[in-house]
């Protein structure tokens, strides 16, 4: 009988084991050698470049909910906000089902103040999600009627809310649909930026449909895991102490998105640099560079990213310190960052510019004889204290050792034509040519000076004749980057096709005879049915107008386009062409 009760138990156990095994998901093993060459290779890679202040219509645009034209939102946690006010957005948390309504004070600011929220929805436990509780709380934050990001299960990669991904998915998939049935919210999917290194994003994305904004959480680490003597791998691998720096820290989601063809803004839902430590440091001189690489060159490199939450915050229990309120250079910095033109500073206002490429930055108009030009220098053997060196025409014209780098060009007493600028920096050099006509420059060709009274859009006027008739839209067609743009719903309506336009989503659809076109403004892609189309120029704002490329377009249409030099004339030929 004894033996018989062993044997069972042994069984049992044996079933029991067998059973939690199988049950639990089974990470692959990385290959930790090309992992770390791959992180090596992002923390070794420079960043130079020369940018201007571009139009908010060169920035990428999505269509997202609550996506900015350009620009970027920039908050902080709502109760320690005081200092650096003004802000777009605020920051506060939901702590798993046991919280029912936003905590004091940041209910009252959220309600009283023109922002959109980042709401931290904090999971511990997949077992712990309660669908009633979730309702119930996505009602109390619906009453607010305010705009906000919902940042469900944020950090599954570091966190136990991770450790069966597919469960993970479904349940999140679960909440988003739920969340997607209120207009005031937007689906934020939010992981740490670097996470564990055995668990990828790949792991966890939902999918497209459920997914409105990819965000990260984003910390510069002096310190890895508190270790003041940190090794060099684990220093690459987690990009902390030299390698804490968030245009590094970023690549890998940004590469992750590229990959996986996720076309979503990207936001840092939230972020910061320490200013101080539990070993006592003051870190200014570590921390103030990095505050400006964050503030400034991150949204330089990667113009997709249209958030930025600052975790303006002080966790005692924490090595690294992030609170920047006792600390005036680190205010000063945000504060100045803020108030660059680049950042949104109250929801539903615009930034002034995006920081664009010189190349695609267009003509630039001067401000009180004023064009500024900025350099995004990252040398990661030299990655502070270095100098760019500004030359124009042959003259040392000015130099910075301070990110964003800038160089303010007076143009008023240049003459018109070309200026050669070179802009160097530790043995290396951007050689480029600029071309004044009045209060304008332009990178690369002259620039086109407003001139037509219609618009006063600053572009050069065409003609456009459909069937051998002229026509007069309501806006006159352009010419920009030497392709004929024509107002969207003039040349459909005139190519007998049926337009809707989605607001929301800034994306026009036309119909003909079973032809379908989709585009979004600012993307370089048309679909055509179930065909994509590259766009040489997308579709864009000019002044408040939308405009098409007009040869795309049409084409996809069946009509025949021809363009006429001597008269600046684009005739269009609408007959169909067979499409069987």
């Amino acid at each position: 009988m004894l033996k018989r009760i062993i044997s069972f138990v042994i069984v049992f156990i044996v079933t029991v084991l067998f059973c939690t095994n199988a049950l639990a998901f089974d990470f692959p093993q990385p290959d930790w050698g090309a992992l770390l060459k791959d992180k090596q290779y992002m923390v070794d890679t420079t960043h130079y470049g020369l940018y201007a202040e571009g139009s908010l219509e060169t920035a990428p645009y999505y269509g997202a909910k609550f996506e900015p034209r350009g620009g970027v939102y920039l908050g902080s946690i709502a109760e320690t906000a005081e200092p650096i006010l003004p802000l777009s957005s605020y920051l506060t948390y939901v702590e798993g089902m046991t919280q029912p309504d936003l905590y004091y004070p940041a209910n009252q600011m959220i309600k009283n103040d023109n922002v959109i929220s980042m709401i931290g929805w904090t999971i511990n436990s997949l077992d712990e999600v309660d669908y009633n509780v979730v309702r119930n709380v996505l009602d109390t934050l619906n009453s607010y009627n305010k705009p906000m990001f919902i940042r469900f299960a944020n950090e599954m990669n570091v966190s136990p809310t991770g450790d069966d991904p597919n469960r993970y998915v479904e349940v999140f998939r679960t909440v988003a649909n739920m969340i997607h049935e209120y207009p005031n919210f937007a689906v934020v999917w939010s992981p740490n930026d670097l996470g564990g290194l055995d668990r990828p994003f790949e792991y966890y994305y939902p999918g497209d449909e459920y997914v409105d904004w990819v965000g990260v959480s984003c910390y510069m680490i002096k310190y890895f895991q508190s270790n003041p003597n940190t090794s060099q791998k684990d220093s690459v691998y987690f990009m902390t102490g030299d390698n804490a720096w968030a245009i590094n820290r970023i690549k890998p989601i940004v590469n992750f998105m590229k990959k996986n063809n996720i076309n979503k803004p990207l936001m840092i839902s939230e972020g910061g640099v320490p200013t101080n430590n539990k070993f006592g440091e003051e870190l200014s001189d570590w921390a103030a560079p990095r505050l400006r690489n964050m503030l400034y060159s991150l949204i330089m490199a990667y113009p997709q990213i249209k958030m930025i939450n600052y975790f303006n915050n002080h966790r005692q229990y924490e090595t690294e310190r992030f609170d920047i309120n006792n600390y005036p250079y680190a205010v000063d910095i945000f504060n100045e960052a803020k108030n660059s033109g680049a950042y949104i500073t109250e929801y539903g206002s615009d930034a002034e510019f995006c920081y664009s490429p010189v190349s695609n930055a267009g003509a630039l108009a001067a401000k009180d004889g004023i064009v500024n030009l900025y350099t995004l220098a990252h040398f990661p053997k030299n990655p502070s204290g270095i100098y760019i060196n500004y030359t124009v025409d042959g003259e040392w014209y000015h130099s910075s050792n301070t990110i964003p780098y800038t160089c303010p060009l007076n143009i008023s007493d240049m003459p018109d034509g070309a200026h050669n600028l070179t802009v160097s920096t530790l043995g290396q050099e951007i050689v480029t040519t600029f071309y004044k006509k009045g209060q304008y420059i332009r990178f690369g060709a002259e620039p086109e000076v407003p001139g037509y009274s219609a618009v006063n859009s600053g572009y050069e006027t065409v003609e456009v004749v459909i069937n051998g008739e002229k026509m007069n839209f309501d806006s006159p067609a352009i010419i920009k980057e030497s392709r004929t743009l024509v107002p969207l719903r003039g040349i459909f309506e005139s190519l007998n096709a049926t337009v809707e336009w989605d607001d929301a989503t800034q994306t026009v659809t036309a119909v003909r005879d079973g032809i379908i076109i989709t585009l979004t403004i600012g993307g370089n892609k048309m679909m055509v049915n179930n065909r994509t189309v590259e766009l040489d120029v997308p579709a864009q704002l000019v002044n408040d107008r939308t405009y098409v490329p007009a040869r795309a377009v049409s084409e996809a249409l069946n009509a025949n386009v021809q363009w006429d030099d001597a008269s600046r004339t684009v005739s269009i030929n609408n007959y169909y062409l067979s499409a069987k």
